[in-house]
C-alpha cells in the first residue's frame, strides 16, 4: 500500500484569518497552499470572494485560485480531482500540502478520498434548476429533493441552492437518489494523512463583528464596481451562473435591480454571512481529525501559529525544526 500523503488543513468559518495562518506554516515548513474555497476558484472576482492578494499570494504558492471562468460549472468531483493532482505534485516535489478554505464539502471530500461517479450532469437542466430557484425561492427546490430523495434533502441546508441544484440534477437524470451515490463515494480509503486546523472565536459575538467589519472593508475596496461588473455580464447572458450564487454579489444584485437601497443590499451581506459562518462552525465541529483553535484566547498571530505548531507536532505532520524560511 503506498504511504499517505501528509496534508495540513486550515479551515473555518468565513473572517477567522485562515490565509494568514495558512501562509505562515507555508513560509515556515516549506509549503504550498491549496484553496479549499468553492468560491475563491473564479476569475475577477477577488473582493466579493476575499482570495488571496498578491502580497499573500507571493509569501507562498497558491493553487486553485482565480482560474476558472464565470460561465463554467465545476464540481465538487472537479475539486476531488484537480485538488488531488495538485497535491500529489506538491508533495511529489519535497513539499508540504496545505490545505486553505471553508467549504466544508471540498474539505471531506477529499481528504476522506470520496469517489465520484461522472455521470447525471447535464448543463441545461442545470441551469433551468438554477432559474427556478430564482423565481420561486430556493424553499420551492429543496422541497421538490425533499420528495425525491428525502435522505439526501436531510444532509443539505435548504438555501444551499448550489448543492440542492446539484442533488436534483442527479435525481432527475439518473433515476435513483442522490443519497445512494454519496453513499458509494464513500467507500473509498482515503490517501492522506491529515488533521484539520478550524478556526475560530469562543465569543461568536465577537465572530459576528469581524464579519461586519470585513463586509465594510470589502464595500470600501471595490465590491460595488466587481459586482456591478458581473451583474452586467450575468444580464448580457440571461444564464444563472454557480458564481452568482454566492454571498455578496446575490445580495447585490437586487440593489443593481432598484429592488432594494444599498443599505440594505449590505446589511444582507452581512446577515447572510453571519449564517454561512454558523453553517461551517456547526459542519467542521461533525468533522474527523480536527482540532479547533479559538483566536480570541490567543495573545496574537504568533501565539496562533505556537498553538497551530504544537497541535500539528503532535500529529505528527510538522517536523521539529522549521524547513522553509522564518515568519
Amino acid at each position: 500500500m503506498a504511504e499517505k500523503i501528509p496534508v495540513i488543513a486550515v479551515v473555518g468559518p468565513t473572517a477567522t484569518g485562515k490565509t494568514a495562518l495558512g501562509a505562515a506554516l507555508a513560509r515556515k515548513y516549506g509549503g504550498e497552499i491549496v484553496s479549499c474555497d468553492s468560491m475563491q476558484i473564479y476569475r475577477g472576482l477577488p473582493i466579493g470572494t476575499a482570495q488571496p492578494t498578491p502580497e499573500e499570494r507571493r509569501q507562498a504558492p497558491h493553487h486553485l485560485v482565480d482560474f476558472l471562468e464565470w460561465d463554467k460549472a465545476f464540481s465538487v468531483s472537479d475539486y476531488v480531482g484537480l485538488a488531488g493532482r495538485v497535491i500529489g505534485d506538491i508533495h511529489a516535489r519535497g513539499k508540504l500540502p496545505i490545505l486553505v478554505g471553508g467549504t466544508g464539502l471540498y474539505a471531506r471530500s477529499l481528504l476522506r478520498g470520496f469517489s465520484f461517479e461522472e455521470t447525471a450532469r447535464d448543463e441545461a437542466l442545470r441551469q433551468e434548476l438554477f432559474r427556478q430557484g430564482e423565481e420561486e425561492g430556493p424553499e420551492a427546490l429543496y422541497h421538490r429533493l425533499e420528495e425525491l430523495d428525502p435522505v439526501g434533502a436531510a444532509q443539505i441546508h435548504p438555501h444551499n441552492v448550489k448543492r440542492v441544484v446539484r442533488a436534483l440534477e442527479y435525481c432527475l437524470l439518473s433515476g435513483e437518489p442522490f443519497s445512494n451515490q454519496a453513499a458509494r463515494s464513500k467507500q473509498a480509503r482515503s490517501p492522506y494523512r491529515y488533521h484539520m486546523l478550524c478556526l475560530n472565536f469562543a465569543s461568536r459575538e465577537t465572530l459576528y463583528r469581524r464579519i461586519d467589519r470585513r463586509v465594510d472593508a470589502m464595500v470600501e475596496a471595490g465590491l460595488l464596481e466587481e459586482a456591478r461588473r458581473f451583474f452586467t455580464w450575468c444580464q448580457e447572458r440571461g444564464v444563472p451562473t454557480t458564481a452568482a450564487q454566492a454571498i455578496g454579489y446575490k445580495e447585490l444584485f437586487p440593489y443593481f435591480r432598484g429592488e432594494v437601497s444599498l443599505e440594505q443590499a449590505v446589511e444582507d451581506i452581512k446577515r447572510e454571512s453571519r449564517r454561512y459562518a454558523k453553517r461551517q462552525i456547526t459542519w467542521f465541529q461533525r468533522e474527523e481529525h480536527v482540532s479547533f483553535l479559538y483566536l480570541d484566547q490567543c495573545a496574537g498571530p504568533s501565539q496562533v501559529l505556537e498553538k497551530a505548531e504544537a497541535i500539528l507536532r503532535e500529529q505528527g505532520l510538522l517536523p521539529a525544526e522549521a524547513q522553509g524560511g522564518t515568519t
